[in-house]
């Protein structure tokens, strides 16, 4: 499996202003480029020193290994909070 993209995010309201939790979608293709599309609900957490930590929950599980595939969202995701993208997400 591939990742292509995590979107359709929305900020699911939280009252811990260091923990942002979001839905999204994770969209992926397999080696027959068949495209899948999952639920996914994630959430970082900004520490005083060091990278935030990024947790991610599949809303349905997958019906493959997903172990790899969790090291590429996360990737994914800690990218996109680094370039300021989650920061302008409407819940």
């Amino acid at each position: 499996m591939e990742l292509i993209d995590v979107d359709r995010i929305k900020v699911v309201e939280n009252y811990i202003h260091y923990i942002k939790t979001y839905n999204a979608s994770a969209v992926l293709m397999d080696k027959k480029s068949k495209i899948f599309r999952f639920d996914i609900r994630f959430s970082i957490e900004h520490k005083p020193v060091g990278i935030p930590e990024v947790k991610i929950k599949f809303i349905e599980h997958p019906h493959f290994p997903i172990l790899g595939l969790i090291k590429k969202i996360k990737m994914k995701i800690y990218e996109m909070d680094k370039r300021g993208i989650l920061s302008g997400v409407k819940p």
